[in-house]
């Protein structure tokens, strides 16, 4: 009776494995926000934390590569808070790369503030903000951190993304499975039901992404889901394009699932061989919907990424895909030995193929790794890199519990156990781990899903690397108040950080033109701790430039006060802050 119990409790923990990794799963999903940015803010005109003499008349942002322009994607505010753009944010010159709105007039001096929202190429949203000021900095009134959008839509838009994966692995796999390994098993719901189900769902994740994009993309709020705009506006990105030709190719697989499970359980092996090629080619046509409006169709080696992506999701389809097919035989075993039989002789087949599976999941994916995480310090720098190699880990389980699996393959079919009612050892074993193996794919499926919608180690570290830019800049007004005492001073300081820091500085007249004055000085101060003044030693060039050098010891907001004297009586000390990192 004890050891009854035992051999329960033992039958059991593989289910219990399976759903605690599916709450995992669930988790990860949900903690999974939003995508970050995945096309680089390279060049802004007002650039960030510059000082102007006068408001110009319009922004310009330049990205990495060519973006879409939600409703409000560029907003601009002035000191006081009151937006100052005129909402008609374009593409200058036609170029998709650039981002361009105008600024109407205004007076007011201090801090205006830059929000944007844009949709990348590949269809994730890039946000952020910054401030540039006129005459001098000021605090604004204006909230500068970007809005990530509404999170139940960014979950909502993580969780369908994950099922479209894990519908199409149903379908594609569950294909493959039946027509490779286990031809009768169309007879059998265990076999028919995951290929119609997967189908089913990924005609419903499919609409679901076509109508969440556009709240995705824009930031809005589940409500918008309906929006004919959004909708208008999803259809002119990749993505839109790739989803409807997945809805088509979709129907075109009604009708092809229909012949296959009519004709397959009495075909002999020539008809079998002609009805993979259509699957094929329709298999294809649905890896291709994803790899054409991901991270593949965006950076380098574009040609060469889509197709290895495309092999890679093939391959996951068919491995992942047939896995689930045989756990569901394996859990519901026919009664007959004859059935038996045939199940774990396609287990046996099965194997093979997810071998080759396998070798082509680890090259493709050698090299998706290598495009896409740009360097190895970005498998801990960035949020990319620790989700992949927690991937990593998952499928290295899933080899591991996949190697136990073929050996209790190799044992079933020759055992008598197998036959003698009652007593199906081998069986059993490979039920439970062919069981784990679903689970850890679950988990799989998942973080693939998190890498879809996460930003590439490389263009996240590229973007870090502007966020924090090597030099800061600075333009400042003057009038010492005598004949010819106006005027303009550009300072650049290089690097913007603790140690050894370069100066130059330029001066020009109201007209532009290079201007020398009879002093100028710089120093650097730091309020908060009661520091400096550090005066910069300067050393004049050409007309109107003069260069410097110093020593920053530590980091914060420091204030650079720049004293023009142009007579023997007329002088003036102008002030800036400068952030040093």
């Amino acid at each position: 009776m004890i050891g009854w119990v035992a051999a329960d409790r033992a039958s059991q923990w593989p289910r219990r494995v399976l759903v605690a990794m599916l709450f995992v799963a669930a988790g990860l999903l949900a903690g999974a926000g939003h995508a970050s940015a995945h096309a680089v803010l390279v060049a802004a005109d007002p650039a960030p934390n510059s000082v102007l003499a006068t408001l110009p008349g319009q922004l310009r942002l330049t990205f990495a590569e060519s973006v879409e322009l939600p409703s409000h994607a560029l907003r601009v505010f002035d000191p006081d808070g009151l937006e100052v753009d005129d909402g008609a944010s374009s593409h200058p010159g036609g170029s998709g790369a650039t981002v361009g709105i105008g600024i109407r007039p205004s007076s007011k001096q201090g801090s205006y503030a830059v929000a944007w929202r844009v949709v990348s190429s590949d269809t994730h949203p890039v946000s952020g903000a910054f401030t540039f000021s006129v005459g001098h900095p000021s605090p604004t009134s204006t909230a500068l951190a970007p809005s990530g959008g509404s999170a139940v839509v960014g979950t909502l838009y993580g969780i369908t993304r994950a099922l479209a994966y894990g519908s199409y692995a149903a379908l594609v796999g569950g294909g493959a499975f039946l027509l490779a390994c286990w031809p009768s098993g169309c007879r059998r719901l265990v076999g028919s039901g995951v290929m119609v189900a997967g189908w089913a769902a990924l005609g419903v994740t499919t609409v679901a992404t076509l109508l969440l994009q556009g709240p995705y993309g824009d930031g809005t709020a589940l409500g918008h889901v309906f929006d004919h705009g959004a909708v208008a506006t999803t259809l002119r990105l990749p993505l839109g394009g790739a989803l409807v030709a997945r809805l088509l190719l979709l129907v075109g697989t009604a009708v092809y699932l229909g012949q296959l499970l009519a004709r397959l359980p009495s075909a002999n092996t020539t008809v079998r061989r002609a009805l993979m090629a259509p699957g094929l080619v329709l298999a294809v046509g649905m890896a291709g919907t994803w790899s054409v409006s991901g991270h593949a169709a965006v950076g380098p080696q574009s040609a060469v990424a889509v197709a290895v992506d495309v092999a890679h999701l093939l391959a996951m389809a068919v491995w992942l895909g047939g896995l689930a097919v045989l756990a569901l035989a394996l859990h519901r075993l026919p009664a007959t030995p004859d059935d038996r039989r045939e199940v774990t002789s396609a287990a046996g087949r099965f194997s093979r193929i997810a071998a080759a599976c396998v070798i082509l999941l680890v090259g493709s994916g050698a090299y998706q790794t290598w495009r896409q995480l740009g360097s190895p310090t970005a498998f801990l720098a960035t949020d990319y890199g620790r989700v992949l190699l927690g991937k990593l880990l998952a499928v290295g389980a899933l080899l591991a519990v996949a190697a136990v699996s073929r050996r209790a393959v190799r044992l079933a079919p020759s055992e008598p156990e197998l036959v003698t009612p009652g007593r199906h050892a081998p069986v059993r074993r490979l039920r439970r781990t062919t069981l784990l193996e679903t689970g850890i794919a679950v988990l799989v499926l998942v973080l693939t899903a998190i890498l879809v919608n996460a930003e590439p180690g490389r263009t996240a570290q590229a973007a870090a690397s502007e966020a924090a830019p090597d030099a800061v800049s600075a333009m400042l007004p003057y009038d010492t108040g005598g004949p010819g005492g106006t005027g303009t001073i550009t300072i650049h300081l290089s690097p913007a950080s603790t140690g050894p820091t370069s100066l130059e500085v330029t001066l020009q007249g109201p007209s532009g033109a290079p201007l020398d004055v009879p002093e100028l000085a710089i120093e650097l101060s730091q309020p908060e701790r009661h520091f400096g003044p550090l005066r910069i030693a300067l050393s004049r060039g050409e007309p109107g430039w003069y260069h410097g050098s110093g020593q920053i010891p530590f980091p914060g907001t420091w204030q650079l006060a720049a004293t023009v004297r142009t007579s023997d009586i007329d002088q003036i000390t102008v002030r800036t802050p400068l952030n040093i990192r």
